[in-house]
């Protein structure tokens, strides 16, 4: 029963991030750093997003396989295979409510709120403990190998994908920024708060 309850809480957490990331999308705010560069690289590549991201996260994924398994789990697999769906399917649905010819101020509204909420989605499936994305894994790992805060290495590695995503035409605008440097400090305060559940 109470796996069953930490899958939901996982599931919940990877929609919130795929809700997220499609809403900044949509505004023409720019989108996270790992999504800017997927949708990038599908763009270029002319393939779909999701197949993207999961052959991006496969790359990564070998990193943490060598670094912390411990960190591989369930929670793993389904970030590389479902959050580019949900994105997708987000994105189809939000088409028809035309956010990107909103004003200036409820785009910056919304991307306040898309940036708790992509915070929210991270922290709620990494409160299961059922493995980490491989992108999510990279800054925890690099933090307890070099000694440094949690918060400054998943800035400075938000801020490489951002120059990655930029190199291949990556939908990088405000929130982009934004994310790339309160995304860590955000996940942090939200862990904090937000119980474990074992």
């Amino acid at each position: 029963m109470k796996k069953t309850i930490k899958i939901y809480y996982l599931l919940l957490g990877l929609f919130i991030i795929g809700v997220s990331a499609s809403l900044l999308r949509e505004t023409g705010l720019g989108v996270d750093p790992f999504t800017a560069l997927s949708i990038g690289l599908a763009t270029k590549l002319n393939i779909p997003l999701s197949i993207t991201q999961f052959l991006i996260n496969l790359i990564v994924f070998l990193y943490m396989l060598f670094s912390d398994r411990n960190r591989i789990g369930i929670g793993t697999v389904l970030n590389m295979t479902l959050v580019g769906v949900f994105i997708q399917i987000s994105s189809q649905i939000l088409l028809s409510y035309h956010l990107s010819q909103l004003e200036i101020f409820p785009k910056i509204v919304i991307l306040l709120v898309g940036l708790l909420l992509f915070t929210l989605g991270s922290a709620i499936y990494m409160s299961v403990n059922m493995g980490q994305s491989p992108y999510d894994a990279v800054a925890p790992i690099l933090s307890k190998q070099t000694n440094l805060k949690y918060s400054d290495v998943r800035s400075f590695q938000d801020i490489i994908v951002v120059i990655l995503a930029f190199i291949v035409h990556g939908p990088i605008g405000l929130g982009t920024i934004v994310i790339a440097l309160e995304a860590g400090s955000l996940i942090s305060k939200w862990n904090s708060i937000i119980p474990k559940i074992e």
